[in-house]
C-alpha cells in the first residue's frame, strides 16, 4: 500500500495538480462517452476489418487526434507547452506504433490450415500477439541501443520492483475481476484463448495451444507496459516532467482500449495513471509488468471458470 500512496502523493502535491488531473481526465470522459455513444472506434474497426490500408489509416488519425490535443494540453498545464514542437518526432513514435498494434492483423485463417480446425482461431491470435509485440518492440529497443549516454536510455529495465508490494496492488484487483467475471460483456470477451459458437458456448483448443498462446499472450503485456510505462513516459519526463508525461500517457492507454468492454476503457484510464506514477517513482517498470500480467491471466481464468462452473 505504501507503493501506491507514495505514487499518488508524488503527482498530487498541490491545486495544479488536482487541476491538471481533473482537466485530462475530464477530456478523457468527453472522448469515451462519445466513443461508447455512437460505438464510434468498433463501428470503423468492424467496416475496415478486411481493409488493412483503411483501418491503419483510420488507426493513425485515431491516435494522431488524441495526441495532438492530448500532448499540448498536459505540458501547457505545467508550463512545458515550448517542449510540445521537440517532442512532435518522439510522439510521432508513439502513433505509428500504436496504429500498428490496432490495426496490423493476419486475417486469412486458410493461412493456419496447418494447425487443424480445432487450433485455427488460437493459431491466428497466438501469431498475431506475436506480430504485435515486435511492433511494442521496436522503437524502445532503438531508443535503448542508440540512447547510450542518456540516463533515461534503459526506461526502467534495469531496476527491480518492490515484489510485496506488487503483491498487494495485484490481491486488491482480484475481487473487482471476479465481480467483472460475472457481466456479459466481460464474458464477450475473455478468455481470449476459446473460440464462440453461435449459441455463446465455448470451443476449447487443445491444450498445448492454450499455453503457447497464454504465453505470447503475458508477453504482450510486458512489451506495452515497458513501451506506456517506459517508452512514453521516461525520454518525455526528462524534457517536460513526470506529471505531463504520465497523464498525457494515461490518456494515450485509455484510447488504445476504446474496442474493449466500456468500463474496462473507463478503468484504463486511471490505471495507466497509476502505473505510470509508479513506474516512475520506482525508475523500474516490472511493477507494472507484473501486475498487468497477473491481472490479465486472472481475467482469462475467472472467465474460464465462469463458462466451466457456473454459467448454466
Amino acid at each position: 500500500m505504501g507503493l501506491l500512496k507514495e505514487s499518488l502523493k508524488d503527482f498530487f502535491q498541490d491545486k495544479r495538480d488536482w487541476i491538471s488531473f481533473g482537466g485530462v481526465f475530464l477530456l478523457f470522459l468527453i472522448f469515451w462517452s462519445y466513443n461508447y455513444s455512437f460505438r464510434f472506434a468498433p463501428l470503423f474497426t468492424q467496416a475496415l476489418k478486411d481493409n488493412q490500408i483503411g483501418l491503419s489509416l483510420f488507426y493513425f488519425l485515431f491516435f494522431t487526434a488524441g495526441a495532438l490535443v492530448i500532448y499540448p494540453i498536459a505540458l501547457a498545464f505545467y508550463g512545458k507547452l515550448n517542449e510540445f514542437k521537440s517532442s512532435i518526432p518522439l510522439i510521432l513514435g508513439f502513433v505509428v506504433v500504436l496504429a500498428i498494434v490496432c490495426s496490423a492483423r493476419i486475417r486469412d485463417s486458410e493461412l493456419f490450415r496447418w494447425a487443424g480446425s480445432s487450433s485455427v482461431e488460437i493459431a491466428m491470435l497466438t501469431v498475431n500477439y506475436m506480430g504485435t509485440i515486435l511492433a511494442y518492440v521496436a522503437l524502445p529497443l532503438a531508443w535503448i541501443i542508440l540512447r547510450k549516454n542518456s540516463q533515461d536510455r534503459l526506461l526502467g529495465l534495469d531496476k527491480s520492483p518492490k515484489f510485496g508490494e506488487v503483491l498487494f496492488l495485484l490481491g486488491l484487483m482480484l475481487p473487482i475481476i471476479a465481480i467483472a467475471s460475472f457481466s456479459l460483456s466481460f464474458l464477450s470477451v475473455y478468455p481470449r484463448f476459446a473460440g464462440r459458437m453461435s449459441d455463446g458456448y465455448l470451443i476449447y483448443p487443445p491444450t498445448l495451444w492454450i499455453i503457447l498462446f497464454e504465453i505470447s499472450y503475458a508477453a504482450d503485456f510486458a512489451v506495452l507496459e515497458t513501451f506506456f510505462r517506459g517508452f512514453m513516459v521516461f525520454p518525455l519526463a526528462s524534457r517536460a516532467g513526470s506529471k505531463p508525461a504520465v497523464l498525457a500517457m494515461a490518456f494515450m492507454y485509455g484510447l488504445l482500449h476504446f474496442t474493449k468492454p466500456q468500463f474496462e476503457a473507463l478503468g484504463s484510464f486511471f490505471g495507466g495513471f497509476i502505473l505510470g506514477m509508479i513506474s516512475y517513482r520506482t525508475k523500474s517498470v516490472y511493477a507494472g509488468i507484473l501486475i498487468h500480467i497477473g491481472v490479465a491471466l486472472a481475467m482469462e481464468l475467472a472467465a474460464t471458470l465462469q463458462f466451466l462452473y457456473f454459467m448454466e
